[in-house]
């Protein structure tokens, strides 16, 4: 569990090595102030997100309300935190497909789910050509996430026989309904570019916690590498290999290894704190609109809550 992980490192961490030590004492000497906006930042991206999966939804012809969208994503986003796999996605899929009122509506929110994530990918790659200009990173991954998308689409326009399989056609047509409406698709685009923009400022004003020079070059490396690595989801929310894909990237530009550990792991401390939180807000209000949910919810959202508290109060303390 992601929660545990961190915890233990926050804890313990003299039982994972000098390196992983030494990494957690550099927390100590963070500001508080940036950690703060660094956490406002993920919110407003968690916000970015959930516009993006409205639009997408209305334009499959699903109606959500902001609350019962983010309640979904958040829900899944903790599921992410404690579960490998990326399980948490299914759950996101699962829940926001409510909002669809026709036949196979599961299987259109996971064409709307692929929508959203080439967008992010296209979003991803702008990003790293912005960090390529700066001579943070190399150009290949760009070409690497434009053929992602590039597939994605192609899978739109699939041979009328293939197209005629009910299931498939319910997946495309979650799809393909942002293609066919330019006004949706703008809009998806701009959440999409928006949770992107917030995610770097968010990584930023981690990199300024840390005391890492010229923050805003060190999150243009940071986030990337953060976001290949979160391709290969082994480990529940990533732990351990986010962190490490983020040590490597500054190592690999002249910071020192235990500052270069210490931002994976706040970052990763960070991020999971607020989709905890998401996650815990959102079961509660599904759990007082939904009385059949209310059981699970309310269940979801105290083994939530307590997590957030737990991971909270283990970095307060290891920070103090």
């Amino acid at each position: 569990m992601a929660l545990a992980a961190l915890a233990a490192v926050a804890m313990s961490p003299n039982l994972l090595g000098g390196r992983v030590a030494s990494a957690v004492s550099t927390l100590g000497a963070a500001d508080h102030g940036w950690l703060f906006a660094a956490t406002v930042g993920f919110v407003a991206a968690f916000a970015c997100t959930v516009g993006a999966w409205r639009a997408g939804l209305a334009a499959a012809g699903g109606r959500i309300c902001p609350r019962d969208a983010a309640a979904g994503i958040g829900i899944g986003s903790m599921v992410n935190s404690f579960a490998p796999a990326k399980l948490g996605d299914a759950v996101k899929i699962a829940l926001c497909s409510r909002a669809i009122d026709s036949p196979g509506r599961i299987w259109t929110a996971g064409g709307v789910y692929a929508a959203l994530a080439a967008a992010r990918s296209l979003a991803l790659a702008l990003l790293v050509v912005v960090a390529s200009i700066t001579g943070a990173v190399p150009l290949w991954p760009v070409f690497a996430l434009c053929a992602v998308v590039a597939l994605l689409c192609a899978v739109g326009f699939l041979s009328g026989r293939v197209r005629r399989h009910p299931r498939i056609a319910q997946v495309l047509e979650g799809f393909a309904a942002l293609e066919r409406s330019p006004r949706a698709l703008a809009t998806v685009f701009a959440w999409t570019f928006g949770m992107v923009a917030c995610r770097l400022a968010a990584t930023a004003a981690v990199a300024a916690a840390l005391g890492l020079p010229h923050a805003f070059l060190a999150a243009l490396l940071i986030l990337p590498a953060l976001d290949v690595a979160s391709a290969f989801p082994i480990t529940p929310g990533s732990i351990g290999i986010g962190s490490g894909a983020v040590a490597v990237a500054l190592a690999g530009r002249g910071i020192a290894m235990p500052q270069a550990l210490g931002t994976g792991f706040a970052m990763q401390a960070v991020e999971t704190f607020v989709s905890i939180g998401a996650g815990s807000l959102g079961a509660l209000w599904l759990a007082g609109e939904y009385p059949a949910a209310r059981r699970w919810a309310f269940r979801v959202a105290v083994v939530g809550g307590s997590a957030a508290v737990a991971l909270l109060g283990s970095f307060l303390l290891d920070l103090g």
